[in-house]
């Protein structure tokens, strides 16, 4: 059987040729999506402030070369977009004042309905109230869109304070009022010696709690900074003991009031101090009740 001759194709003088490399692009070489979205957000909050900074130049000096007149007309048109998009003051809730003194903090606040509640700084309108002598730790809150909320305290006047020879109206705090006359309140407790202003309420609130003392009470000096000495009426004076032991003193003493008329006896001193009874010292010609 004849061969059969297989057909010769004939190379191109490129085939012995290596293929040239695949075209790829390395990672490296281009940034993330995300990083390259973040640079051109950054460029264009550039290139917006530039060009606003830009506009408040041309504007400032369109009205006169005067940047505060643009600061006024900044403000007001703060106010106008406040008011398009609800962020604008509807309401000022004041709470714990009295009547008379929630009208003066809520003008002393300085904020009107429809005024921004980006402008209604809380810290400028808490500074403003607390300049009223009538009103006591205040605390302001912006409570989104659109109300201011007002804490404050009415000052009660609670004692008059002797202070270096002078009487001054002291409140629950021990704070003194800078615009009342004493004289006036000639009929609250007396209390002397330092710091007597500042734990003043504390007496006078365990006090509250036996009428029969309190009415009888004349005035009150503080010792050591850690106790009292109370005067009633009568001239009778009580010594009590230290503050961490002061109600149950009085406890005793008012017990002692009920069934024997302590207070009315002839006595100038009673010693309340130890804790399992009272010393007596007796008006001068008077019998001793020691030991009470």
């Amino acid at each position: 059987m004849p061969k059969v001759k297989k057909p010769r194709i004939r190379k191109n003088e490129h085939d012995d040729e290596p293929p040239p490399p695949a075209l790829r692009r390395d990672r490296d070489d281009e940034p993330a999506p995300r990083y390259a979205a973040l640079r051109q957000r950054i460029s264009t909050y550039a290139f917006g402030t530039l060009v606003c900074g830009a506009a408040m130049v041309a504007l400032a000096s369109w009205l006169g070369g005067s940047l505060g007149a643009f600061g006024d007309s900044m403000t007001s048109g703060l106010s106008v977009v406040s008011r398009a998009t609800g962020m604008s003051v509807d309401r000022m809730v004041v709470v714990g004042l009295d009547p008379v003194v929630e009208e003066r903090a809520r003008k002393a606040a300085g904020v009107a309905k429809g005024d921004s509640m980006f402008l209604a700084d809380p810290y400028a309108i808490k500074a403003r109230i607390e300049q009223l002598d009538a009103v006591a730790s205040v605390s302001v809150h912006r409570f989104w869109p659109d109300q201011i909320t007002i804490i404050a305290e009415t000052r009660e006047p609670m004692a008059l304070w002797n202070s270096d020879g002078d009487w001054r109206v002291i409140d629950q705090r021990g704070r003194t009022f800078a615009q009342v006359d004493p004289d006036d309140f000639m009929q609250l407790p007396r209390v002397s010696g330092e710091g007597a202003n500042e734990a003043a309420a504390a007496l006078l609130t365990v006090m509250a709690d036996f009428p029969e003392l309190r009415t009888r009470m004349e005035s009150a000096e503080r010792v050591s900074g850690r106790r009292w000495d109370v005067t009633f009426r009568g001239g009778v004076d009580v010594a009590l003991p230290e503050d961490g032991r002061m109600e149950e003193a009085l406890t005793a003493l008012n017990l002692l009031e009920a069934r024997n008329r302590l207070l009315q006896l002839p006595v100038t001193r009673i010693d309340a101090r130890h804790p399992d009874r009272f010393a007596l010292r007796p008006a001068p010609g008077a019998r001793s009740h020691e030991g009470v």
